[in-house]
């Protein structure tokens, strides 16, 4: 089976989807099946995510020009530039931006289409609802290629984004199968996109290197909490400084380690001196390979993710993957990954709430340790590639249906705890 996974653009050096992206064709290409990467531009110099795909000897082919590819690097710095300038007038500047990044992905329809037949594909695997995705599964549609659309958070979220969505949804009719990450995802998918086309679990895995075998860290009474994301608001790391205050009022020996990148970031950096626990901080800026993420998560006690909304955040599979507890928010798939034994869910917005669970698992280090090992347990269960690879290879037999695939591929019935839900 010749497996294309399409997106319009990696976008380094912090993207979840792109991190899924990246683990899928890898973890495909480990396993000996055929598979390549379709993108709409060509990826920046040095981007990380587009390194480890050169690495892995994963095939990479590009639709646009290097003239489209600096064009729209040149858009989206203007667009960044205005937002800055102009913030009240954010949503008339998206929808600009919308129609200048439509335009331009719309007129390289022609070569993605002639790509698509040149390549004999068997399936189409998009990520994203951008513009460029939705050339793309015309394209596939129009080349008689079956696509599956893989939603890889909230549909019509974040909200400055739901005009793109409004748009996007017009071509998922042209999808055979749309794909959610989590049973929680399915029914919120079921519930928004105006489509009758099935919806079935796809969820997001972990490379071998975070398999969380390694050896706990001892504390020496100094509990370490991580947290790792786009330091933007919506991932809630302003909500986190306020709550690790209070956490460290109750039990001074605590430590707080940030990785990331975002607009947020001196702010954040303000608020651990105005706090008074610049000493207790750590900022660890951006991890671009594999074994710097294992090496950060390694020295956590505990991974934080107090997010606003959420599809199935990388970053917490990746903790999971190391054996770390888990306090999250209860939003989007986050309670279908996590529960009561592998960590604590608290509300969105709610740095009381956060602080609480995080004394109640400073104070406790057997509790840790056994809600560490119950996440590595839901690891290995739900995002492992062991777990995940039967059920993407059953999924992509369903989709390519009758197509009578060019090379075969073993399928043997999924026992994902997920399989059901579509």
């Amino acid at each position: 089976m010749r497996i294309v996974l399409c997106k319009g653009q990696v976008l380094g050096p912090i993207s979840g989807a792109d991190e899924t992206l990246v683990t899928y064709a890898v973890q495909l290409q480990k396993a000996g099946h055929s598979v390549s990467v379709l993108l709409m531009y060509r990826a920046a110099k040095n981007d990380p995510y587009a390194q480890r795909l050169f690495d892995t000897g994963v095939p990479v082919s590009w639709i646009a020009s290097k003239f489209a590819h600096r064009s729209l690097g040149t858009a989206r710095k203007l667009g960044r530039k205005l937002l800055e300038t102009f913030p009240s007038s954010r949503q008339i500047i998206r929808n600009g931006a919308q129609r200048v990044v439509t335009g331009m992905a719309g007129r390289n329809y022609e070569q993605c289409l002639d790509h698509l037949k040149q390549q004999n594909a068997d399936l189409m695997h998009i990520i994203t609802p951008d513009p460029s995705a939705m050339v793309m599964i015309r394209a596939g549609y129009d080349a008689g290629v079956p696509v599956i659309y893989q939603e890889l958070g909230l549909p019509y979220h974040p909200p400055d984004f739901a005009s793109y969505y409004r748009e996007f949804t017009s071509v998922l009719p042209l999808c055979s199968e749309v794909a959610a990450l989590s049973p929680k995802l399915v029914e919120y998918c079921r519930e928004t996109l105006p489509i009758s086309t099935r919806i079935s679990v796809l969820p997001i895995m972990s490379e071998e290197i975070t398999n969380g075998n390694s050896a706990p860290q001892q504390t020496n009474g100094h509990v370490k909490f991580g947290f790792a994301a786009r330091l933007e608001e919506l991932k809630g790391p302003k909500i986190l400084m306020e709550a690790f205050a209070a956490t460290r009022d109750h039990v001074p020996g605590v430590r707080l380690k940030l990785a990331g990148e975002g607009s947020e970031r001196k702010e954040i950096a303000a608020m651990a001196r105005s706090l008074g626990f610049a000493d207790h901080y750590d900022y660890n800026g951006i991890y671009n390979r594999p074994e710097e993420r294992t090496s950060f998560m390694h020295d956590l006690d505990v991974f934080v993710m107090p997010s606003f909304t959420e599809g199935t955040p990388n970053s917490i599979v990746e903790a999971m993957a190391n054996g770390k507890p888990i306090i999250a928010s209860a939003v989007g798939g986050i309670p279908d990954m996590i529960d009561h034994n592998s960590g604590i869910l608290v509300p969105p917005g709610d740095p009381r709430a956060l602080a609480k669970a995080m004394i109640v698992l400073t104070k406790d280090p057997e509790l840790r340790r056994q809600m560490g090992e119950a996440a590595l347990g839901r690891y290995r269960m739900l995002f492992s590639p062991g777990a995940v690879m039967p059920l993407m290879l059953e999924t992509y037999a369903r989709v390519a249906g009758g197509a009578r695939p060019r090379e075969p591929v073993e399928v043997s019935l999924s026992s994902h705890p997920w399989s059901s839900f579509h």
